[in-house]
């Protein structure tokens, strides 16, 4: 089954700061999954990535098997993420 949402290698630096590092995960459709982390973590950066409103370093994002990854939040609200 293909996961609604799948984050590979996710990696977002900010110079010498590595604010996301390596993250990679994947969401079944219907499945309910949490972020958490202390402040400071990254997860508030994770998600910017995903939604568009930063772009990841490096690593790909795939929203029911289609690449995410780089597209805009106006592109991305167009295909239901």
């Amino acid at each position: 089954m293909t996961p609604f949402l799948e984050v590979k290698d996710c990696r977002k630096h900010y110079g010498a700061i590595h604010a996301v590092d390596g993250v990679s995960f994947a969401v079944a459709p219907g499945e309910i999954v949490g972020v958490i982390g202390p402040n400071g973590s990254g997860k508030t950066t994770l998600f910017n990535a995903i939604l568009g409103q930063i772009r990841p370093t490096s690593g790909h994002m795939e929203f029911c098997g289609e690449d995410i990854t780089g597209m805009s939040p106006l592109e991305l609200a167009r295909r239901g993420v």
